[in-house]
């Protein structure tokens, strides 16, 4: 029997008194088959790579803003959630899984980080800087309910897990992708142009815009997502 691949997800420290990632992502993980390990947030950067050694494969979660200094901007005055201690660990976090070819899972802020950390640059708020686009941060009690459709786009690792094609999902961001960092491909976008997932050139590195983990126990469609990428981290895709 093979060993379960042991993911690593990282875990903010909220009200300066604990350590949390939510029950919903590891919870994902189980399903798909992986062990889940929490990386609380705030060690030393330093200790990143050797933190990044002991998993078979990482997941960024959701969150606060990506402070706009870390792709070289000052803040707009919708930015106003930020931790620059949670930034600076995953930025390194992330470099030093990639440097050692550990497939990734980026949800949400995850997608942001990811693409920052290899030179992309973000939307700091959706509605003030693009604003023909239609509606990205829904306030429905269920995370579980979708919200709008984004297009996966073919030949792509996320098209490979949930197919190509429209997908409805739910949405709860007002930061985007605005320049796509190099090396990465867009694999989903929302109607208004809105990039709703990226990709690396060989699909280890995947994030998404939505939250799925919110989404796979009411859609199992979402499910197969965290399948393709514990299957990865066992080294089966």
């Amino acid at each position: 029997m093979r060993m379960r691949p042991i993911i690593g997800m990282t875990a903010c420290q909220e009200d300066q008194k604990i350590y949390k990632t939510n029950n919903t992502y590891v919870r994902a993980v189980l399903r798909a088959g992986g062990v889940p390990v929490l990386l609380p947030v705030g060690g030393r950067p330093e200790d990143c790579g050797r933190l990044a050694a002991l998993v078979d494969g990482l997941l960024i979660p959701g969150g606060l803003d990506v402070a706009t200094q870390f792709f070289g901007e000052e803040p707009v005055k919708e930015v106003t959630c930020i931790d620059r201690v949670q930034d600076t660990f995953e930025l390194e976090l992330i470099r030093q899984a990639a440097a050692l070819g550990k497939p990734m899972l980026a949800i949400c802020r995850g997608l942001q980080v990811v693409n920052v950390a290899f030179g992309g640059t973000l939307y700091q708020d959706i509605p003030t800087q693009c604003p023909q686009a239609m509606g990205h941060r829904q306030e429905t009690a269920s995370r579980s309910e979708e919200y709008h459709t984004v297009d996966v786009l073919p030949g792509t690792a996320l098209a490979a897990a949930l197919g190509e094609g429209p997908l409805l999902t739910n949405s709860y961001h007002h930061q985007a992708v605005k320049d796509l960092a190099p090396g990465f491909i867009v694999s989903a976008r929302a109607k208004d142009g809105i990039i709703e997932a990226i990709e690396d050139r060989n699909g280890s590195i995947l994030g998404v815009q939505w939250h799925p983990e919110c989404m796979e126990e009411r859609h199992p469609r979402f499910r197969q997502l965290f399948t393709a990428f514990v299957a990865r981290a066992a080294g089966e895709g």
